[in-house]
């Protein structure tokens, strides 16, 4: 039962990553990081449905052990991702900022004297 639970998981997992649009995302969007979180958390429930913590699933501490791993890499990229977009957003507001001049701020200064 466990083994066909994960081996079906397994079959979601790759034919979703062969997915024709999985490979047209870039990184520093929002499709990029729903993507991810959402391989994070498929991965998850891997790893959970292994039960490493149970004496059935001491044997499966090594493979638990990778995915662990997989998941930290995934989200080292999500994370990156997020700080593609958020530094994109503070450019964006920088750029829109810029009508605030020089001869502005000696003109708000004078008003004062």
């Amino acid at each position: 039962m466990k083994k066909l639970l994960i081996e079906e998981r397994f079959r979601k997992a790759k034919m979703y990553l062969e997915n024709k649009d999985m490979m047209q995302l870039e990184m520093g969007t929002e499709e990029y990081t729903k993507v991810l979180e959402r391989i994070i958390n498929d991965l998850a429930a891997v790893k959970s449905s292994l039960r490493t913590r149970s004496r059935e699933g001491a044997r499966h501490r090594k493979e638990s052990d990778r995915i662990q791993s997989a998941i930290s890499a995934i989200k080292y990229l999500n994370n990156k991702s997020k700080r593609m977009i958020n530094s994109s957003m503070i450019r964006e507001e920088k750029q829109n900022n810029d009508s605030l001049k020089r001869s502005d701020i000696k003109n708000f200064l004078k008003m004062f004297k």
